[in-house]
């Protein structure tokens, strides 16, 4: 069999684009576990504005038998519509789709508008079912039945559901096959990149995150010979940046510290590593940071989340502010740069406590943040209990669901307000990035080009803005260029959507049929001075609009040339605000 495992190019906005652009380490663990079938990957994350003709050169000239898409919640759309053009193109070609969407959503994919563009999804881990499923597809489907965690249609096009799989043994699981992928490029800032993990899982219960969906309440870690061996296989293939990808890489310090001391055993030259970690291990453990530099470990992204220990206790969160703080100075002490990741939207949030959350990262010294607004992910505890208090506006329109937009409105803010809000107080409070002693130390080309020209340009691109449109009018026109990100332009017929939802202003419009006149035009709901202004209470929120399905939406407009104004502000993604 040819197989074409593709990762989907809708991408959020508070992830960097063109500073970084990985690939999917997954899709190679995968395409490596399987050498008796003819498997390549497509990321089609560094090509996004030429995603849709690059995927269907490569399906006239790959001609596979099989194409797996993977993605997220807020890719599913995207995937959909991929799945469409694949078939489209070829009627034989089975589609596949698998991740975090296929695995949380499976039992609402089926019987929604669309599925039928779908064959067969992999529920859970897909490192070993993907090729199971290959070898029966070759065997003329004997033994479909019983591939474990896989889901596949019947002959009256319903889908029969196969018993889900049992969390695989990571010390079975070869190295990624990086040379199996079609596209190369990925890069951090100006270093060629890759991805690595050396675990999976996490042993905490945040209510907000689905990995215990994936995984339950475990936490496996690979050999750690089989983890350097990755990481050399990497450097040979010219990455210079690698992104360590694990749910919670320092669950365990002492294994953290085995890996430090491996990675620093190596003597791997100009290699530099960025990771996701947690306050508590830091903080724990300080004399570990001391030896994070040697082992090229420059940049920690750190789950902060909220400066307020009610919140903190709300999501279930273990961190406590003595810890936050103590894990960012040990860090800073060793110009290690830290990117804080902060939660807006919980249930009592308003003006005043998002203002909070902001001074409390600028007073530590943080300029690298990325704020998250609280979002409902299917089957997380605090879907339901959001869900329960009535707090979530948007309930299906699955393309927000990334991290930045509003879904769900707080005691004291509507969903469009707390957009708003959260977007002029981070632009109050945080301004501009400026680069830290770490930033100035590990990525040089970057903090010369953004201190020496392109901060100026920014600066004089928001200024006119805001000039010519005023506050609201910029927010309104930043808003639809990250809501647009994902638009490739795919219509397909009967996929018309009647359960749209619009994060400016909390209706049923479609975003993606926004033209730049008819957003400018169109008033916010509420006086923003009024809002940042004063505290609010509940009883003085006004009831938010409900939203119903859309009659008739507009045909597309071309998009105008002011667009060109807006890509210089996706350069520098969030560092402008």
């Amino acid at each position: 069999m040819k197989a074409l495992l593709v990762q989907c190019p809708a991408t959020s906005p508070w992830v960097p684009r063109r500073q970084w652009e990985p690939p999917s380490v997954a899709l190679a663990t995968i395409a490596a576990q399987i050498d008796n079938h003819d498997v390549k990957v497509l990321d089609l994350a560094p090509t996004r504005k030429r995603a849709i003709p690059i995927l269907l050169e490569t399906l006239q000239n790959e001609r596979p038998d099989v194409v797996g898409f993977s993605g997220m919640a807020f890719q599913y759309d995207c995937n959909l519509r991929m799945a469409y053009l694949t078939k489209q193109l070829n009627p034989r070609i089975k589609t596949v789709l698998g991740g975090y969407h296929a695995t949380l959503s499976y039992d609402t994919i089926e019987g929604s508008p669309g599925a039928d563009y779908w064959d067969f999804i992999v529920r859970g881990e897909g490192d070993f079912s993907f090729g199971e499923l290959l070898d029966s597809l070759d065997a003329q489907g004997r033994g479909l039945d019983n591939i474990l965690g896989v889901s596949y249609k019947t002959e009256n096009r319903q889908f029969h559901h196969n018993a889900p799989r049992p969390l695989e043994d990571v010390t079975k699981i070869k190295l990624p096959a990086r040379d199996k992928r079609i596209i190369k490029n990925f890069h951090m800032y100006f270093r060629r990149a890759d991805v690595i993990e050396t675990s999976r899982g996490c042993l905490y219960h945040c209510n907000f995150c689905s990995i215990h969906q994936m995984y339950g309440s475990s936490i496996r870690q690979y050999p750690l010979e089989r983890v350097l061996a990755d990481i050399e296989d990497a450097y040979s293939r010219g990455a210079r940046h690698i992104f360590c990808t694990d749910d919670n890489i320092t669950q365990n310090m002492d294994r953290f510290e085995e890996l430090i001391d491996g990675v620093i055993s190596l003597k791997l030259k100009d290699l530099q590593f960025t990771t996701q970690a947690t306050v508590i291990g830091f903080s724990q453990r300080p004399h570990v940071i001391k030896k994070l530099p040697k082992a090229g470990f420059v940049s920690i992204f750190l789950g902060i989340e909220n400066a307020s220990t009610k919140n903190l206790r709300a999501m279930k969160k273990p961190n406590t502010l003595p810890a936050i703080k103590k894990a960012i100075a040990e860090l800073q002490k060793e110009n290690i740069v830290v990117i804080a990741g902060l939660i807006n939207g919980l249930p009592d949030d308003d003006p005043e406590s998002m203002r909070e959350n902001y001074r409390f990262i600028k007073e530590q010294g943080v300029s690298s943040i990325m704020d998250q607004i609280m979002t409902p992910y299917p089957k997380t505890p605090l879907r339901d209990n959001m869900l329960r208090d009535n707090q979530v506006q948007n309930l299906s329109d699955f393309r927000w669901y990334d991290g930045y937009f509003a879904n769900v409105r707080t005691s004291n803010l509507s969903p469009e307000e707390l957009s708003f809000a959260r977007w002029k107080i981070r632009r109050e409070i945080i301004g501009m990035w400026w680069p830290t002693k770490g930033d100035w130390k590990f990525f040089k080309g970057y903090t010369y080009l953004w201190v020496f020209g392109l901060c100026y340009i920014i600066w004089l691109n928001e200024r006119m803005l805001e000039l010519l449109f005023g506050i609201e009018g910029r927010y309104k026109l930043q808003m639809r260029h990250f809501m647009q990100l994902n638009n490739f332009g795919i219509e397909v017929p009967g996929l018309e959507r009647t359960d749209s939802y619009h994060p400016v202003y909390g209706t049923s419009d479609d975003p993606f049929r926004d033209t730049r006149r008819s957003l400018l035009k169109k008033r916010l709901r509420f006086d923003w001075r009024k809002l940042l202004a004063m505290p609010r209470t509940p009883e003085s929120r006004p009831e938010p609009a409900t939203v119903v399905p859309a009659s008739v939406l507009p045909k597309k407009q071309p998009v105008g040339q002011s667009e060109a104004v807006d890509t210089l502000v996706s350069i520098a993604s969030q560092r402008m605000q």
